[in-house]
């Protein structure tokens, strides 16, 4: 049996600068493509906030859920992505889709 596709680096990877993975660390943790950095759009205990916000209400899970991802954007944008060369080409991945 041949190694499935999500454990092998395919050569198509191979035209990005960078993979960025973007679900939270445990999710990560979990399994990822090889050699993808992880930066998260929520951390563990936000996803698990707004799972939780969202069984009682799915609309203010939704607000919450965009108010954590635009500040956690915006710490890597100015902690990760600032220096990048104009030449900079990532691949970010949410694998698990969702409305993240």
């Amino acid at each position: 049996m041949s190694p499935s596709p999500i454990y092998t680096r395919q050569p198509w990877l191979e035209t990005y600068t960078e993979v960025i993975d973007v679900r939270s660390p445990s999710e990560f943790a979990e399994d990822h493509i090889p050699g993808a950095i992880n930066l998260p759009v929520l951390n563990d205990a936000e996803r698990a906030e707004v799972g939780t916000v969202y069984k009682q209400c799915p609309f203010t899970a939704r607000k919450l859920g965009a108010a954590l991802v635009s500040k956690n954007i915006s710490k890597h944008l100015a902690a990760h992505f600032v220096a990048k060369e104009k030449n900079y080409k990532p691949l970010v991945y949410c694998w698990r889709g969702g409305q993240r």
